[in-house]
């Protein structure tokens, strides 16, 4: 073949590599590094996020979604909400661009070209922000975190924001190795399913009936059966009044009640109580104290009701009522204030004869009666 003589063709030419494209779409904006230049929850070690490869990065307290192609900077504090703030590349503007997605505690910048002055809030809390550029050297604070941005327009770095592969910060989240948990899960649930099966099979009856066997060997092991003691030996069953040892414990209560002493002499069987019990056991009524009644007068001049009326238009002498009234029944005589008895209301008639008898006193006077007429009836017959 004559290669002097033949004519060229663009077939026979190298189409080229597809990666060389991609690498070309990928770099086509200056690379951003962040330097920590301090952190209260970043390890020590991590002092370096390099997002070469993406275009955009976001900030938060919790992990990115799986499959999220996204990388997120992990701040895991409370002042960081969990999808912070984004840092991305502006390709209307060719620029780098960072925007708070509406965090409470906000998302902060600063120059740095003037450190001097104090970092701008890009947003009030709860409110998402308009876009802000990133230039080289800008502090970029999140939470108790200060990044300082590096952006190199010769897309070379620095010796500051040079990466040694140790101290960069994780863009994605490692998924952790569960398998052992998984399982120890299965086989907990197997267990499990192996035990509802054995309770299942279990006889409700069989599992009662072994149960009254293990308790009554027990309470046989411990005391000795009746029949093997002689019987002479054999303990007697006694009973024992506990209502009655309750009420002597407590001598408050009435009188007709089994077991207690009753003031009468004359029922059989039930000894009189003594001077001295009877003053412990039942407790004396005090009479309530009720003020004597004061005659009607003229009222005292350091009485409040008095220095009202006087203030009213009220003079000494004068009645008290309407003033249209005719026939003048107003009050020239205070009101007179009658007494009543302890705890009696308005409207109870005043009863000077003696009390009524109690209902447990009429049940003692009616068993005294009947206990009289059989002791005449016994002597008669006599």
């Amino acid at each position: 073949m004559d290669y002097e003589t033949s004519e060229y063709d663009p077939a026979y030419e190298w189409p080229g590599d597809n990666d060389i494209s991609e690498r070309a779409t990928l770099t086509a904006w200056p690379p951003l590094r962040l330097i920590v230049l301090q952190s209260s929850i970043l390890n020590k070690h991590l002092r370096l996020a390099v997002l070469d490869a993406y275009g955009e990065a976001q900030f938060g307290r919790d992990h990115a979604p799986v499959g999220s192609a996204v990388p997120r900077i992990r701040l895991k504090e409370m002042e960081v909400s969990k999808l912070h703030a984004t840092a991305y590349w502006d390709k209307g503007r060719r620029e780098w661009a960072v925007v708070d997605m509406g965090s409470k505690h906000g998302t902060f910048l600063r120059s740095g070209r003037q450190l001097d002055l104090e970092p701008i809030r890009l947003s009030p809390p709860r409110v998402a922000s308009i876009p802000r550029p990133l230039s080289h050297l800008d502090r970029l604070i999140i939470g108790s975190t200060t990044f300082v941005c590096h952006i190199h327009e010769d897309r070379k770095p620095c010796v500051e924001c040079m990466s040694n592969g140790e101290g960069d910060i994780p863009l994605f989240t490692v998924p952790k190795d569960n398998s052992h948990i998984a399982e120890k899960r299965s086989s907990e649930s197997a267990g499990l399913e192996q035990r509802q099966t054995i309770v299942e099979r279990r006889d409700p009856k069989k599992a009662l009936t072994t149960l009254k066997r293990a308790l009554l060997s027990r309470h046989h092991h411990h005391e000795p059966s009746d029949s093997s003691l002689p019987t002479s030996t054999r303990p007697t069953a006694t009973y024992v009044d506990r209502s009655a040892r309750r009420r002597a414990m407590n001598p408050g209560s009435q009188y007709d009640s089994p077991g207690v002493q009753s003031p009468r002499g004359n029922s059989p069987g039930i000894n009189k109580p003594s001077l001295e019990l009877t003053q412990s056991s039942v407790p004396h009524a005090t009479p309530s104290h009720v003020e004597a009644p004061r005659p009607p007068g003229p009222l005292p001049e350091s009485n409040i009701g008095r220095q009202l009326l006087l203030k009213q238009g009220w003079t000494p002498g004068q009645a008290l009522g309407s003033s249209l009234d005719e026939d003048g029944s107003g009050l020239v005589v205070p009101l007179e204030v009658t007494p009543l008895p302890s705890r009696a209301g308005l409207g109870m008639p005043d009863k000077t004869g003696p009390p009524p008898p109690s209902f447990h006193r009429w049940r003692e006077e009616s068993k005294e009666r009947w206990w009289e007429s059989m002791k005449s009836t016994e002597n008669g017959a006599g």
